[in-house]
């Protein structure tokens, strides 16, 4: 430590936050709703708004109590760690703040970076090259989404974490509502992202059959108005229907499994993972199949029902807030606690 170390940098290397303790992290705005159930794990977020980036949008995910939205670091706040989601440009960002002193070291916060990856890598782009500067970042600790989405970024099973997705399945459920017959699709800017969310398949498969689409796509549809609006969407749908191609797990399929929809959908990246054909959902990938599938629930309630039911099991065994809320907890303490050992 330099004679020049600031109280901040003092601070961040004597602080040993106990498992169980409140930890304060750095983060960014990502995803409103993943973010809003990570704050189930009851730390507190400390989200830097950047100029020109993404903010938070309240009609995804009200601002929960304890992610405090800011323009800078708060200096009188003692910080344990920090956790970037996914971005490459953000974790320059990071690494910069880090330093504040042009380059010194003295202002330095002496925590841990976590990145946490929800995507896959950009297939219309050079792929090796974006596998070379994802790893080219430095950061303490990786964790994924997925086994696949790790897999797809080249890290091996000892060299990153996995954090499943976690659904409020209290909040995210059916209250018995009538269910209109229809095919539900929920996907924001849609027909500009084709070549991951299938939206000419969507085309393809949907001719005449009754279908409602929910999502910021202007000039095409509408996203929900609230998260309680887009749960009676969910709730008086019969049918939800993904045509993801490119996504390691669409967080819509998961919550309208959780509000008992019967699922209809590709068989890309992780879903089949996730839907077991016949049992919690129907999968194919092909255009004739899923056209078959869609037309097949219209027409027999009591097997959408059963599918639908099925899924919300599902979701209530492999993707609860308990389990969410443990595999996190126990990254970013056990990353702090790596990271100590390591100073």
């Amino acid at each position: 430590m330099t004679a020049s170390a600031t109280p901040r940098s003092i601070r961040s290397i004597m602080r040993c936050p106990k498992r169980g303790e409140r930890l304060n992290i750095i983060t960014f705005p990502t995803h409103e709703r993943y973010e809003s159930t990570l704050c189930k794990t009851g730390h507190n977020f400390y989200s830097i708004q950047i100029p020109n980036t993404k903010t938070w949008e309240t009609e995804y995910a009200e601002v929960p109590e304890n992610y405090y939205i800011t323009s800078y670091i708060p200096d009188h706040v003692d910080f344990d760690l920090i956790l970037a989601h996914t971005s490459c440009n953000r974790l320059k960002i990071i690494h910069d703040t880090l330093s504040q002193t042009s380059g010194s070291t003295s202002n330095r916060l002496a925590i841990p970076i976590i990145r946490h990856t929800h995507v896959l890598p950009d297939v219309r782009m050079d792929v090796p090259k974006q596998l070379k500067d994802f790893k080219s970042i430095t950061v303490d600790k990786n964790s994924f989404i997925s086994d696949f989405n790790r897999m797809a970024w080249g890290f091996h099973d000892n060299e990153a974490s996995v954090v499943d997705h976690g659904i409020d399945t209290e909040f995210w459920k059916s209250h018995g509502e009538e269910r209109n017959n229809i095919c539900l699709s929920v996907v924001n800017d849609w027909p500009n992202r084709d070549w991951c969310c299938g939206f000419n398949l969507w085309k393809q498969t949907i001719i005449d059959l009754p279908c409602l689409v929910v999502g910021k796509s202007p000039g095409f549809s509408r996203p929900a108005e609230s998260p309680e609006h887009l749960r009676s969407v969910y709730s008086t749908s019969r049918i939800f229907y993904n045509t993801s191609l490119h996504s390691p797990v669409p967080t819509v399929l998961l919550e309208a499994m959780s509000c008992g929809c019967a699922i209809v959908s590709t068989a890309n990246c992780m879903t089949p993972d996730i839907i077991t054909h016949g049992e919690n959902g129907l999968i194919s990938n092909d255009p004739t199949e899923l056209r078959s599938y869609l037309e097949e629930l219209l027409r027999d309630e009591e097997k959408a029902k059963h599918l639908g039911e099925n899924a919300r099991k599902t979701i209530e065994s492999k993707f609860n807030i308990k389990k969410f809320c443990d595999s996190w907890n126990e990254l970013f303490y056990s990353t702090i606690e790596d990271y100590k050992r390591k100073a």
